[in-house]
């Protein structure tokens, strides 16, 4: 079993150390040593709480991570600087995803696909993505790295996610759709077109609000 930590000891956090444990009843797979969190807390879970952010960026050898915060411009910094301190990543998927055709799903490093999410065929995932529980992707969809997709979030088939977009829960992206850097989309929008970079959209069709910058 490899060793693993868990950046981040919040809710989100919580959920992907049951993530693991789920794994581990499957396949033993993972020694989960504990958590990193810059919050003074002992423990989280029955599992220590080991040091800070900025105590792991420090430490020497350290286990594979997992980033379990779900801002991605949060997530974005820390990673490029324990990037730069030599850590590497672990993907986690959860036993109960549905992938319909394997060989042509692509899944990056330090990426976190939790339990009940369904894909199909010829879907890119990059690096330190987080899909949540029950989303459905479609066929021929590119996510780029830091994106994160919210509960029972729907991507049909064809839709482009652009580096660190935000999905809200229970949206839902038409085909043929890009989604532009660092947007967020709002819970229970329904996104019919093309969506800026840095932009928030919301609503039924989803709508811009505002500039984000």
């Amino acid at each position: 079993m490899k060793d693993l930590a868990i950046v981040g000891a919040g809710g989100f956090g919580k959920e992907v150390r049951t993530l693991v444990d789920h794994i581990n009843q499957r396949k033993p797979t993972w020694n989960l040593l504990g958590f990193y969190d810059d919050q003074p807390l002992r423990q989280v879970q029955g599992l220590p709480v080991i040091g800070s952010v900025e105590e792991l960026v420090d430490q020497p050898q350290k286990p594979r991570l997992v980033i379990a915060i779900g801002n991605p411009g949060i997530r974005c910094k820390i990673v490029a600087s324990l990037k730069a301190s030599g850590a590497s990543f672990a993907a986690l998927v959860h036993p109960t995803v549905v992938i319909g055709e394997p060989q042509t799903v692509k899944i990056g490093g330090g990426s976190i696909i939790t339990a009940g999410v369904i894909m199909t065929t010829d879907i890119q995932i990059g690096e330190h993505v987080i899909i949540n529980l029950n989303t459905t992707i479609g066929h021929d969809t590119a996510i780029a790295d830091f994106c994160a997709i919210m509960p029972g979030v729907n991507l049909a088939g064809n839709v482009k996610l652009e580096k660190g977009v935000y999905i809200g829960a229970g949206a839902n992206v038409l085909g043929g759709t890009t989604l532009g850097e660092f947007c967020t989309i709002g819970a229970g929008a329904v996104v019919t077109r093309d969506i800026p970079a840095h932009t928030t959209a919301v609503g039924v069709p989803a709508r811009v609000l505002k500039n984000t910058d």
